[in-house]
């Protein structure tokens, strides 16, 4: 008969808290559901307004989420796909903004002062948006109320985590806590 675990009633050694040295952010509670030499089994409780971290695993991650009314959503993310935190954000329009920007900087690298310092400010506005679009997005978590993350992840459950927010780069064989 399969074991039925209730993440809530599992030993401390198996519970564990992301994100504690990340500061002004809310910490997510983790729960090594089940640890085998085949498969790692993380609950993640996630809060809205919380978010996540860029991080990606060497032999990927089978993730599901149920978000605010419970609605379920299925990911793969293959090994080394960055995923979590700024590896989210999608391109936009400001993407080509940018582009834009530089494209025309590099033609006008000959042009007069003043238009290279407005092009100059235009970048950095730019900066600003997108800075702006990415922290819109990481403040909405769930919506409607926490959500719960079963992440899945394989041999040989090495994670590497390069956030902004972390101190620096990590790399993590098998479970990780902060």
């Amino acid at each position: 008969m399969a074991p039925e675990i209730n993440p809530f009633t599992l030993p401390e050694d198996q519970k564990g808290w992301r994100g504690l040295e990340v500061s002004g952010r809310p910490r997510r509670r983790v729960f090594s559901v089940l640890e085998t030499d085949q498969v790692l089994v993380t609950a993640l409780m996630q809060l809205p307004g919380e978010p996540g971290v860029r991080h990606s695993h060497e032999s990927g991650e089978l993730s599901f989420r149920w978000a605010g009314e419970m609605t379920p959503f299925i990911t793969w993310h293959p090994g080394g796909e960055w995923h979590g935190g700024a590896a989210e954000v999608r391109p936009t329009a400001g993407n080509d903004v940018a582009e834009a920007l530089a494209l025309l900087s590099d033609q006008l690298k000959s042009g007069n002062t003043e238009t290279q310092a407005l092009l100059g400010v235009a970048g950095k506005l730019q900066e600003q948006i997108d800075l702006l679009q990415y922290q819109l997005k990481n403040t909405k978590g769930p919506a409607g109320g926490p959500g719960l993350i079963i992440d899945c992840l394989f041999p040989p459950f090495k994670t590497t985590i390069d956030d902004p927010t972390y101190p620096s780069v990590r790399e993590i064989t098998g479970q990780w806590y902060d």
